[in-house]
């Protein structure tokens, strides 16, 4: 009587390769078909990484495959020792052709590649990239780049923006938009076809487990009329502080950013900063007044890796302290003309930004010196500062004592 089975032997994939898909078969006779039956065994072999060890972990479970085959074994009885084999064979069957869930680097790849198919405005792109450049930071510092999505809960995103929120220096409306981006991603690992997480077990948002912060959009206030004037005539009698104040005014540039400007990013042929982030950099245009400004600093005449305003407001190899012009700016400006703790160095951006607007700017010329990579938040940020310019309500209106317009 012929034999019911044939003998098992390895499959190494096209080219036998350690990283190829491998399996032990073997066949059998099916007895609803009375055919040979090619019956698959993977066993654990492609946990195996080392081609030798690999190869030994084959014939050892030939061995194992013939020796039950030789002893009577029929994979198609029901027995509880079968049973258990075949469940094994084909959980293993599943685990290869249904791979676990992608990487949370994987799961942001994806998104980014249909955002980019989806051919949205290039600034938009740019908003998602760096948020999300943000985030994988967060992942390399905390070893946790090998992190799958199907892993992640309201707590992790909470712990990632937390921990974001100092090293960054996040305001409250910075920490929101990081906050409303994993919302949007968490919508969209759950959805169809995707389903890698359960949406039911993120709360996010207004009365969630992850509040948005309360911003304050008096902070850093634009210096109008009548605090501006009076604060220039100030600066004045300090030199350095002035020089400091004006810098942000010309490039729209953050307090940080100029105190870690080196020489070596600054292009004065070409009339442009380069700003270099740990996610993400923008350049700053060179306008004629600040161009004068970095002409009288000799910076032609120092080191390329010198700081442009460094320690005392000089070219220096040493970095000014960072609260060195805020508390200047506080002690000798601030106090003595009694103007309220919204006013600070920072202020002068913003201040920057109104002017820019009322001598009649574009929106998109203003948007190069702010650093907004999408119009959404600039928008935002230009409502909360001076709401809608192009009003008439800034003319004449409805009179006191008539109901009509005088």
């Amino acid at each position: 009587m012929s034999k019911k089975y044939k003998f098992a032997k390895v499959y190494k994939g096209k080219s036998g390769d350690a990283s190829e898909k491998w399996f032990v078969f073997y066949s059998f006779i099916n007895p609803s078909t009375l055919r040979f039956e090619r019956i698959k065994v993977y066993e654990g072999i492609n946990e195996i990484k080392d081609l030798q060890t690999k190869e030994k972990f084959g014939e050892e479970l030939i061995s194992e495959i013939n020796k039950s085959l030789k002893a009577g074994y029929n994979p198609f009885e029901t027995d509880e020792s079968s049973e258990v084999i075949i469940k094994e064979v084909q959980a293993e069957i599943e685990r290869v052709e249904n791979p676990p869930f992608p990487l949370i680097t994987e799961g942001f790849i994806e998104f980014l590649n249909e955002k980019r198919r989806n051919d949205l405005a290039k600034p938009t792109i740019q908003s998602y990239e760096g948020k999300i450049g943000m985030f994988e930071y967060y992942l390399l510092e905390n070893k946790m780049a090998d992190l799958r999505v199907d892993a992640i809960d309201s707590l992790f995103v909470s712990n990632m923006l937390e921990w974001l929120r100092p090293v960054q220096k996040w305001n409250p409306t910075t920490f929101n938009n990081h906050l409303s981006m994993w919302a949007m991603l968490i919508k969209w690992f759950a959805k169809k076809p995707r389903f890698w997480v359960n949406p039911e077990v993120f709360d996010l948002g207004k009365d969630g487990d992850i509040q948005f912060k309360n911003s304050s959009p008096m902070k850093h206030q634009y210096f109008g009329d009548p605090v501006g004037p009076r604060v220039r005539e100030e600066l004045k009698k300090f030199p350095k502080l002035e020089q400091f104040c004006m810098f942000i005014y010309f490039s729209c540039m953050r307090p940080d950013e100029i105190r870690n400007l080196k020489i070596e990013n600054v292009d004065m042929a070409g009339r442009y900063i380069k700003i270099v982030g740990k996610t993400k950099s923008r350049t700053v245009p060179i306008c004629d007044e600040l161009f004068d400004i970095l002409n009288s600093l000799n910076i032609d005449k120092h080191p390329l890796n010198y700081y442009v305003i460094g320690k005392e407001g000089e070219v220096s190899p040493h970095m000014h302290s960072e609260n060195w012009y805020t508390k200047t700016f506080r002690e000798e400006i601030r106090k003595p003309l009694g103007i309220s703790e919204n006013f600070s160095p920072y202020g002068w951006k913003h201040t920057r930004v109104v002017d820019l607007l009322n001598a009649k700017y574009s929106d998109a010329e203003v948007m190069n010196l702010t650093g907004h990579r999408d119009t959404a938040g600039y928008d935002k940020y230009k409502r909360d500062l001076i709401g809608h310019l192009e009003t008439r309500l800034r003319g004449k209106t409805i009179g006191w004592s008539r109901n009509k317009t005088e």
